[in-house]
């Protein structure tokens, strides 16, 4: 993989675990806290590992749109809350497409390899590990 933004530069682990606790995902994720680096988001990305992923995390929580038109290939998106709750999925947004996809309420995103999230559900838990 090839990250050329380097407001992308942290990495962290991210967990998703269904309410009863059960691992669904683990990914590796580089993190966007600044508005220039949620803008960025994986345009720069020359390919996306299954094992990795961007997590794009908002100040305050609300309406949270994302689309993948500069992006070379198809993302899953997961939409959590405050708490980590996922509250929405895109699954498949092919490579550059415009459409824009929007849930709310949202304070993070987690964009991944399209199909790596094929396992996560609703109401599913996503939590940073130290």
């Amino acid at each position: 993989m090839t990250l050329l933004t380097a407001a992308c530069a942290d990495l962290t682990l991210v967990e998703v675990h269904s309410p009863e606790g059960a691992l669904r995902l683990r990914v590796d994720a580089d993190l966007a806290q600044t508005a220039e680096a949620r803008q960025q988001g994986l345009a720069s990305w020359a390919t996306l590992d299954e094992g990795r992923g961007l997590l794009l995390l908002f100040p305050t929580e609300g309406e949270v749109c994302v689309e993948n038109t500069h992006v070379g290939f198809a993302i899953d998106a997961l939409f959590a809350d405050a708490g980590g709750q996922i509250v929405g999925i895109e699954r498949g947004i092919p490579a550059g497409d415009s459409s824009v996809r929007c849930h709310a309420p949202v304070s993070q995103v987690l964009e991944l390899a399209a199909g790596v999230a094929l396992s996560v559900h609703p109401s599913d838990v996503l939590e940073q590990r130290p």
